[in-house]
């Protein structure tokens, strides 16, 4: 008798792109060979059972298992015997065979877990076969949306024969994609026989599924939809789920939500990808933007890299990648990793994310979860670099600095000189100078502070510091003036420089420096501007006056803060310098 589940009303998420496949791949030479098996080659003869273990942790090799779905095995080429695979968890949970038969050459094992790693497989063949590549295959995607179709337990009874069916409309799958699952969960059976199979006809034609299933005993079974069968699904009114002999306790379908995806060949900095603002209203410090690489170029330093909307001035702290000597190939994809900073975050504010770069084929962008932050009260971040010194500039009030963090206000009478006061708090919209080493660093807002600076356009002058939340291209043009400086690390180390490049830009939440003191006719690599931090501070050691080593004095030494307490040196945080 067919017995109709009614199915829960539930809103199905719509993705705007489809779901692909990534692999991770095991190195063959990290497997070895027990018992009286042969391996070289890595060719395996073997007419018994042989261990064949291949422990991931040994090898240092952490890794998020969950996306993965099973565990595949290729063979060099087309066996003349059959070849078999198994694998052992943990726990002592083991799978049934996996069957290569001849003439094939691969087989794919459905895990029965998130929890991969530590496990052992185990293969056995009636004679000789080489092993080309073991993986674990899986789908990309970040965040997992769940979708109950069957929510109460379902016994198919039964004398071993087929009986009842589960019937769902297609409706259900109208905002499916290809690499969703259908994953089935059950009580494991005693009945030997116990089997179940997904069709799309009440009779046998159309299964989805290529076999009937064999229930195994860690209680779950995926089905990974591809593109045929979703065609099938929506080409029929219904989707069936029969069985035989076994307790079903679950359906449902599982979502999993890309970023993009497609196929762009990165050249020269053109053909960008571009990740509108309303995918990433969700992501979080301590997420990882991946992106899915299939080919490098070798010629013109490839790399990739993050921009924050379409201007080419708003490189994402952190958002860069250079590679060198990878190799990547559809079969084995190189991931490209960049951890979610407060800064980046920050920096890409309500954007775009933007992906360009150099020489390399993108195929996918996803999302990690890594381990978020969770943040409270408002806050701001900053990247200080390997130089020791940035210009910042936060729409909020912050009573107390971050430990490490020197603040100087800026002030200019006009010739070579700038004059640093050091303030202990940062006000709203009052752009500073920080001296801190290389690092991240958050800053609290003070209660009632507000982060939101989308209605905040223009500049805002604190001092010779002129700090902008936007981005500000072609400065010189922008502002019509020459007497524009700006904070880098230039040929006489770290400080400000005259602006002499007509694309001189300024990141949102940075500043410049404007003054009335022009440098242009000196030579390009002219000094930077002197800065005397309270007039005693001198930004080298040859200016210390010698009537003062015997006091306290300040100075930068490479764009580091160092205190001179009677000759000897401290850091800013008041350590010993050895």
């Amino acid at each position: 008798m067919r017995k109709l589940f009614s199915i829960l009303a539930v809103a199905l998420f719509a993705l705007s792109a489809h779901a692909t496949v990534v692999t991770h791949n095991l190195e063959l030479s990290s497997i070895t060979s027990q018992g009286s098996a042969t391996w070289e080659n890595p060719t395996i003869t073997a007419d018994a059972w042989q261990g064949i273990q291949c422990w991931l942790e040994s090898e240092g090799v952490a890794f998020d298992a969950s996306p993965y779905y099973a565990l595949v095995l290729e063979l060099e080429e087309a066996s003349s015997v059959g070849v078999y695979f198994d694998v052992v968890y943990s726990d002592g949970t083991q799978t049934n065979d996996v069957t290569i038969a001849a003439g094939q050459t691969q087989g794919e094992l459905i895990l029965l877990s998130d929890q991969v790693e530590n496990i052992e497989i185990k293969l056995r063949t009636q004679g000789s076969a080489t092993l080309k590549k073991l993986y674990f295959k899986g789908e990309l995607g970040g965040q997992v949306k769940t979708i109950p179709l069957v929510t109460e337990e379902h016994n198919f009874p039964g004398n071993f024969a087929w009986s009842e069916i589960l019937d769902f409309s297609k409706d259900e799958f109208a905002t499916a994609h290809e690499g969703d699952m259908l994953i089935v969960t059950y009580e494991t059976p005693l009945e030997e026989n116990a089997a179940f199979r997904i069709k799309t006809h009440y009779d046998n034609t159309n299964v989805i599924t290529p076999n009937d299933f064999t229930p195994l005993s860690g209680g779950k079974m995926r089905f990974v939809l591809t593109e045929s069968d979703l065609t099938t699904i929506a080409s029929q009114n219904s989707l069936y789920v029969e069985g035989k002999t076994i307790k079903i306790t679950g359906i449902q379908l599982r979502k999993r939500s890309l970023l993009w995806t497609g196929s762009t060949n990165a050249g020269n900095w053109d053909n960008a990808v571009t990740i509108p603002a309303s995918k990433l209203t969700d992501l979080q410090i301590g997420n990882i933007i991946c992106v899915r690489v299939t080919a490098i170029g070798s010629a013109d330093g490839p790399r990739v890299s993050l921009f924050s909307g379409w201007s080419n001035s708003d490189a994402l702290v952190g958002g860069e990648y250079y590679f060198q000597g990878e190799e990547a190939s559809a079969e084995n994809p190189f991931i490209v990793q960049f951890p979610v900073t407060g800064s980046m975050k920050q920096q890409l504010g309500n954007k775009d994310l933007l992906i360009r770069g150099v020489n390399y084929t993108v195929t996918d962008v996803y999302v990690l979860e890594g381990t978020p932050v969770v943040e409270s009260g408002v806050k701001g971040y900053l990247t200080v670099s390997a130089a020791g010194m940035a210009t910042f500039m936060l729409p909020f009030d912050v009573a107390s600095l971050p430990s490490g963090i020197q603040a100087y206000n800026l002030t200019n009478n006009g010739d070579a000189t700038i004059w640093a006061e050091e303030v202990t708090s940062l006000t709203a919209d009052q752009p500073v100078l920080i001296v801190a080493d290389a690092g991240e660093y958050e800053f609290v807002g003070e209660g009632g502070a507000s982060d939101d600076i989308s209605s905040k356009t223009g500049t805002y002058t604190n001092g010779a510091l002129v700090g902008t939340y936007t981005t500000i291209d072609h400065l010189d043009q922008q502002t019509g003036s020459a007497y524009n400086y700006i904070l880098s690390n230039g040929a006489d180390g770290v400080g400000f420089y005259q602006v002499r490049d007509e694309s001189c830009s300024v990141a949102p939440y940075r500043a410049y420096l404007s003054c009335g003191y022009n440098n242009a006719s000196t030579p390009s690599n002219a000094p930077k501007m002197r800065i005397v931090f309270h007039q005693d501070v001198t930004t080298g050691v040859d200016n210390i006056e010698s009537a003062k080593m015997d006091g306290s004095t300040k100075f930068l030494r490479d764009g580091q803060l160092i205190i001179l307490r009677n000759g000897v040196e401290y850091n800013a945080n008041g350590a010993l310098i050895k």
